[in-house]
């Protein structure tokens, strides 16, 4: 029987400011794990939740795959609670149903499964045991069909290719066709939509790239360009997407590097080579869409710098002329601003894409890690936040990070009772690898991570809302007002529990400057003995920590 528990939690302060918000954990599995290591690593793997991953919303509701159990991977979904967390379907009763990535289309929820240990199927789900059901019988040898680089929604249809078909589905076992045989390709992706059609890469048998596009029907679905044979002999692409009435794929021509190049979508259209770095390959990453705008950084032969094509005009621009970084990570975008770390592992760089200004602003103690191949480095969120993590570099310890895109306004929040080196990481082979797949949900951030030596389980982070009001575990309220406060401050708690509430006052250094048991729902603090600054008043209820909020103190 699954068994969850869900803990509030006191933030730790950080060098200039104290952090807001709260921590929750739900339990996906109690047994706490088990510990192993890796030759002379010390990082360690736990087997708690497993790997909580592929995040999905749907009907409210958060769906994902974990395990309560080693090697025992199956469908979850959660409301963001104890009692709202459960396992959906125990799909394969004597293993793993290995869920794949999860995919929303037309009011479904998409999903690949094993329920015999070997062939992965096309399952989909409304959140109930009757609800989940196997759409068709794929047989394939992975799970991997619905990867977001190999998927397109098309209307309230979802396509995607297996091993040896095209499959466009609505849902239903009926409404669910291959429309075209690929026998002879391995998996396609790329998918991206122009002009009411989907375009996508198929490595054909002899291992060259060919261009396809589809309506969603036999008819419409047809090669229009393959890579090898153009001037260039197109070898191998890394990504595609569509702007400005083009594809844009990022691609490496016979006997060279990566490159920029562009194509019209018709047959008989030419592709073109997009000049950045005269003389040498350029090798785009990071190519993404932003309000009518495309993204990447480049390189121009001497240093990395970062490219924007904008609307109506296909020529990249440099958006830091003169920049000599050497290298430049994943990019990232919040409040009309993209952020990113570059060279200086202690800085936070930023441009904003009104006038493409450039900043920059230091985490002093911190080194900021470097997420090559990662699809993201910071996580934008509500409220003009985003969340990234980072080392201390005293320490070593990862830490998670909140910022508003200022230096003062960013700090480490932590749950209590953090005491792993590296709650973030995955275990590869014999190392350790820097991951980074936290989700938004709403105002809440899912953060999969062993921060206490129970495993890997679902972490909520939730910034203190506009409202000032927190939750705490046994469901009460607990808000300050005013805040800024000038000589004393008002507590008001609701006590459905008939707890035993008090009050703790704590300065930046984590000293207890006052104390006060609360006896009625609402109480009036006088606090005009304490120096202007930032405090913390945290909330215990029956002796134990249920929820904390950042207290400003004025003259």
């Amino acid at each position: 029987m699954k068994t969850t528990k869900i803990f509030f939690a006191l933030l730790i302060i950080s060098q200039a400011t104290m952090a807001i918000g709260n921590f929750s954990l739900i339990e996906i599995n109690p047994l706490q794990g088990t510990q192993s290591f890796f030759f002379t690593d010390s990082a360690k793997t736990f087997y708690g939740a497993g790997e909580l991953n592929n995040f999905a919303e749907f009907n409210s509701k958060l769906y994902f795959a974990a395990q309560n159990a080693p090697d025992n991977t199956e469908l979850w979904m959660s409301d963001g609670t104890t009692g709202g967390t459960s396992l959906v379907k125990e799909i394969n009763a004597t293993g793993s149903a290995g869920i794949g990535n999860i995919a929303v289309a037309g009011g479904k929820l998409f999903f690949m499964a094993t329920d015999n240990g070997s062939d992965y199927d096309l399952w989909t789900s409304d959140g109930s045991d009757n609800g989940t059901t196997k759409i068709a019988e794929l047989n394939q040898s992975w799970n991997g069909a619905l990867s977001p680089q190999n998927i397109s929604v098309m209307g309230s249809r979802l396509l995607f290719c297996t091993q040896d078909q095209l499959i466009i589905t609505d849902g239903t076992a009926a409404g669910t066709d291959s429309i075209q045989a690929i026998s002879s390709y391995s998996q396609g992706f790329g998918y991206c939509e122009l002009n009411n059609k989907v375009y996508f890469l198929l490595p054909n048998g002899n291992g060259n790239q060919e261009l396809w596009r589809t309506d969603g029907t036999v008819a419409g679905t047809e090669q229009i360009l393959n890579l090898a044979t153009t001037p260039y002999h197109i070898i191998s692409t890394e990504s595609m997407l569509a702007f400005n009435n083009k594809l844009f794929l990022v691609a490496a021509t016979s006997g060279q590097g990566f490159d920029l190049f562009s194509f019209n979508g018709n047959v008989g259209d030419t592709l073109q080579r997009i000049v950045i770095a005269t003389g040498g390959n350029s090798y785009p990453t990071n190519m993404k869409l932003y309000n009518n705008a495309v993204y990447f950084t480049a390189s121009t032969m001497t240093s990395q710098n970062i490219f924007r094509i904008g609307e109506g005009n296909n020529t990249p621009v440099e958006l830091m002329p003169g920049a000599a970084y050497s290298w430049i990570t994943n990019l990232s975008f919040a409040n009309d601003k993209l952020y990113f770390f570059a060279d200086g592992a202690n800085q936070i760089h930023s441009i904003d894409l009104n006038g493409f200004s450039h900043s920059t602003f230091s985490m002093s103690g911190f080194i900021l890690p470097n997420f090559f191949g990662s699809e993201q480095t910071f996580l934008a969120g509500a409220n003009g936040k985003f969340f990234f993590q980072a080392y201390d570099s005293a320490s070593n310890k990862q830490v998670f990070v909140e910022s508003d895109g200022t230096q003062s306004g960013t700090q480490v929040v932590m749950p209590l009772g953090a005491n792993t080196e590296h709650p973030f990481n995955f275990i590869s082979g014999c190392g350790t690898l820097d991951v980074f797949d936290f989700k938004m949900w709403g105002n809440k951030v899912i953060v999969p991570a062993n921060f206490t030596d129970a495993g890997r389980e679902f972490w909520i982070y939730e910034p203190e809302a506009a409202t000032g009001i927190v939750q705490t575990q046994n469901g009460n309220t607990f808000s300050l007002f005013p805040n800024p406060a000038k000589g004393e401050v008002t507590v008001k708690t609701s006590n459905n529990g008939y707890c035993d509430q008090q009050i703790a006052i704590t300065n930046v250094s984590a000293q207890v400057v006052s104390k006060t048991v609360l006896q009625n729902e609402t109480t009036t603090l006088k606090l005009s003995s304490l120096a202007a600054g930032n405090y913390c008043a945290t909330l215990s209820e029956n002796g134990k920590v249920t929820g904390t909020k950042k207290l400003v103190l004025v003259k």
